[in-house]
């Protein structure tokens, strides 16, 4: 419990992580009250309209896109430790590390869950308000905000807990950050859009598949219609927390702190 306590002063007390709350919540909201104007200035690409139930809930789907914030949340925790030299004296008064990286992981899935369910909750808050402005904007699908929360705790818990784990294989924040990012922005997108068939499990194409959202546009790269059950989806998203959690205890058990 002191451990916890500890971790839990580190999360709330450093400026950075409030830095990224305020990011997660503007590229959140951000990203869902342009997207009513988008659909309707595609000149049909997406072949939607928002007296569809479909644009909306894409609208909607939109509010968790913070989520690359909950990853770099996971990757600062531990990093910031040996950024600051800090480390040292953490596993002096606690030697077992597990229980250590046990406390981390632990109060980096509650940050996680923090900062995807804000920034969710204020995005889609903003989105309502848009679409207000669309007189024959219709209404959600009945289970849209229940399972967007879901996928936001989760996708939050996940990430959260694999950006630890890459922290604490590569220890210098700056390129554990840059190199989170490239495959986020860069390489996920291309393998979904390239290689549907692989990129469908790998978090982007997981993440959009618990979504459930039924938006088909294969010129733009976008084809739901690949992806896995929302269930299966889920339990593999999981399945990388589990391996990842375990990827950072068994590495932070055997290296050397500098």
């Amino acid at each position: 419990m002191k451990l916890l306590k500890s971790e839990w002063l580190k999360l709330i007390y450093v400026r950075s992580h409030w830095g990224l709350l305020v990011a997660a919540t503007f590229v959140s909201v951000l990203s869902v009250v342009v997207t009513p104007f988008i659909i309707e200035n595609d000149m049909g690409l997406l072949g939607l309209s928002l007296d569809q139930t479909a644009a909306i809930d894409a609208t909607y789907a939109n509010a968790i896109s913070g989520y690359i914030f909950s990853l770099i949340l996971g990757i600062m925790l531990i990093t910031g430790e040996f950024r600051h030299g800090t480390a040292v004296a953490t596993f002096l008064v606690a030697p077992k590390r597990v229980s250590v990286i046990g406390a981390k992981l632990t109060i980096a899935a509650i940050g996680g869950i923090a900062i995807m369910l804000v920034s969710t909750a204020l995005a889609m808050v903003c989105g309502y308000i848009v679409l207000q402005f669309f007189d024959y904007a219709t209404a959600a699908s009945e289970y849209l905000f229940l399972n967007t929360f879901l996928v936001a705790t989760i996708s939050g818990i996940v990430l959260a807990v694999i950006g630890l784990a890459l922290g604490t294989l590569v220890r210098n924040q700056v390129f554990a950050i840059v190199g989170a990012l490239v495959y986020l922005f860069v390489i996920d997108p291309l393998l979904l859009t390239l290689l549907p068939n692989a990129g469908k499990y790998f978090p982007s194409g997981l993440i959009t598949a618990m979504l459930s959202i039924d938006v088909n546009a294969p010129e733009l790269g976008i084809d739901t219609s690949v992806l896995l059950s929302p269930l299966l989806a889920t339990l593999i998203l999981l399945g990388y927390g589990f391996i990842f959690a375990t990827v950072a205890i068994a590495t932070s058990l055997r290296r050397d702190v500098d």
